[in-house]
């Protein structure tokens, strides 16, 4: 296998799973998840799309997915054991609730809203407003976006030359929002 870097018109080619960066920083979570559960609760997140295509509601309106832990286990590359880990953690977070069918049919899994921390919230943005505004650093000039047609304004010739961005063309990207999933599932 050979090393292949991504060209300026390659970035938007995949589709991403997403996993909430509080998971990672809300004191309720960071400590009481390893990595396997918060990337199995992003997986899960994921699932809402198609279950909600399927109409999977129950009778008070809650959506509901089926991922078994055979599924987990083959899509992680998990042991049993480590998979039945990570679903036990996001349990005691109040992350999914199970509902059991039956000895042969799979359970039901709900999933749980993050509580969320407004102080960490308050946190972030303090010190992303500090940041912003005292730093004169590189690391910190496309922090906050600016319209003066400063970013990636190397006008050299060769394979490294950029346009701005404001100039660049994609062809249709609705794909990539969360309103379209559905087109996603249907193709």
């Amino acid at each position: 296998m050979e090393f292949i870097p991504y060209k300026a018109n390659e970035c938007f080619e995949h589709l991403y799973y997403q996993i909430p960066m509080e998971l990672f920083f809300n004191k309720n979570y960071k400590d009481k998840l390893n990595s396997d559960s918060k990337i199995l609760y992003g997986f899960l997140l994921n699932r809402l799309a198609l279950s909600k295509k399927n109409n999977w509601f129950d009778e008070e309106g809650n959506v509901f997915l089926i991922f078994t832990r055979k599924e987990v286990q083959e899509l992680l590359n998990l042991s049993d054991k480590t998979a039945t880990k990570a679903f036990k953690q996001l349990k005691e977070c109040k992350l999914i609730y199970e509902k059991k069918q039956g000895s042969t049919k799979p359970n039901l899994i709900y999933v749980g809203k993050i509580e969320h921390d407004k102080n960490l919230i308050k946190v972030i943005r303090k010190n992303y407003e500090s940041r912003v505004g005292k730093s004169t650093s590189h690391d910190t000039e496309n922090l906050r976006p600016n319209y003066n047609n400063n970013n990636y304004n190397y006008k050299g010739k060769g394979k490294y030359s950029f346009q701005n961005y404001e100039q660049r063309h994609y062809d249709n990207l609705d794909f990539l929002y969360a309103n379209n999933l559905h087109e996603i599932y249907e193709n």
